[in-house]
């Protein structure tokens, strides 16, 4: 094998270009002070190779330690993918090509080994945090106290898997059903979903979701064994978010199913308290299956006792049904609402992020803000107080995870109204 050597083609010294490299990039890059220091020697190591003779495999491993230092720091591959580019163009900016296209060749050859390499790194790293996590979410849906179609969700958390270890193993005789028609889910999506999920929308989306997934499968058996693992990961990244796209569809129709099933309250028809503990849990799995925050609020409504002393619990009363009106006309069917006590009330808003659920509560805030009752020739109106969390699943249910996040979410709500009432505090 022919040593590589640009040193007597560098218009800069070696060490210099590095200063100037980490300078330039550095400054683009959100690096933890406790690290800059191994980055830095990581890329002196590199900029000593590019100043002398070497091989070809030295500069591999040397890339080879930057690609396992920056999954240690959880650095996506499309960063460093990007960082590696960045590199390639400062290095030809800064080579001297008069009459070197051989040269440029050269080099552009080691990058695609050095790309072909961190790549590498990175699906190996990719793949077992992939079949572990996976592990996790199937714990977690084998823990829910109900399932309804997201059991089937199941059956192609153990397809990517399988799909994954193909990949790791490059072999195809092993591969996946790659017919979206014939895999446990396809055969499901194909029989009885039509007949449950009676939303001609989500089935459709759900179809489309699935058919990608397959369609990505295909891609990835077409390029095993070419060593193109750049691709290979875009691919089996697509794969994990179009899986967890499908469980976040099915986990929306499971909470309908659960809505139309669970006791109600009599006089607003929110869901009975006495239901929150059996939804919650299962809201908190299915959020950990399907890798999605949600959001869980404490509504209370302002001055309600100063509504049932001037106008009668009757006019208190409407106060609390008109207040579940407006929730369910602004929440989605697959979201919950829940009395749980009095005047106050838990929503919980499945897989929505902070701002997302931060936007919908100050929805329902203005809308019942601006909600009048008529009792007895009279205009009865209030607002409404509420604190909030957004969850975001890390392990599996616990108990005492609900009178936890309660609490958090009643400290926003305290600081709602110390705060002269009418407002949503989000933790």
């Amino acid at each position: 094998m022919t040593p590589f050597d640009f040193r007597n083609f560098l218009k800069t010294p070696a060490k210099r270009l590095c200063d100037e490299f980490l300078e330039s990039y550095s400054t683009h890059i959100n690096l933890n002070p406790d690290s800059v220091d191994s980055y830095e020697a990581l890329y002196k190591e590199i900029f000593e190779l590019f100043g002398g003779e070497f091989m070809q495999d030295r500069m591999l491993l040397s890339f080879e330690r930057l690609a396992r230092y920056q999954i240690s720091l959880e650095t996506p591959y499309v960063i460093i993918s990007n960082e590696i580019a960045t590199l390639k163009s400062f290095l030809i900016s800064n080579i001297d090509l008069t009459n070197a296209a051989k040269l440029l060749a050269e080099l552009l050859e080691l990058f695609r080994a050095i790309n072909n390499k961190v790549a590498r790194v990175y699906l190996d790293a990719y793949i077992q945090k992939l079949i572990s996590v996976n592990n996790i979410r199937l714990s977690s849906l084998s823990d829910l106290l109900e399932k309804n179609v997201i059991r089937y969700y199941e059956s192609h958390l153990i397809w990517v898997m399988a799909l994954a270890r193909s990949v790791q193993e490059a072999k195809k005789d092993d591969f996946p059903e790659l017919d979206p028609t014939l895999c446990d889910f396809g055969k499901w999506l194909m029989d009885d979903a039509k007949r449950i999920i009676q939303n001609n929308s989500k089935y459709k989306t759900i179809t489309i979701l699935h058919d990608n997934l397959h369609l990505f499968g295909k891609k990835i058996e077409y390029f095993l064994g070419k060593e193109e693992y750049h691709i290979l990961i875009t691919y089996l990244e697509k794969c994990e978010l179009i899986s967890l796209g499908i469980g976040t569809e099915l986990a929306l129709i499971d909470n309908i199913i659960t809505n139309k099933r669970v006791s109600k309250d009599d006089l607003t028809g929110a869901l009975n308290r006495n239901a929150l503990k059996e939804v919650f849990a299962n809201q908190y799995e299915l959020a950990l299956a399907t890798n999605n925050p949600y959001v869980l609020a404490i509504c209370d409504l302002d001055n309600f006792k100063k509504i049932n002393d001037t106008y009668g619990h009757i006019a208190g009363d409407r106060v609390l049904k008109e207040f579940v009106t407006v929730v369910k006309r602004i929440i989605r069917n697959s979201d919950i609402a829940v009395r749980y006590g009095g005047e106050e009330f838990i929503i919980i808003l499945q897989a929505a992020k902070k701002q997302k659920g931060l936007e919908v509560l100050e929805r329902i805030r203005e809308a019942f803000e601006q909600s009048v009752i008529e009792y007895e020739g009279k205009s009865v109106s209030t607002t409404v107080s509420i604190g909030a969390i957004e969850i975001t699943p890390q392990e599996g249910f616990k108990a005492i995870f609900l009178d936890e996040y309660i609490n958090i979410a009643d400290q926003k709500l305290y600081r709602a109204k110390d705060s002269g009432k009418n407002r949503v505090e989000m933790y």
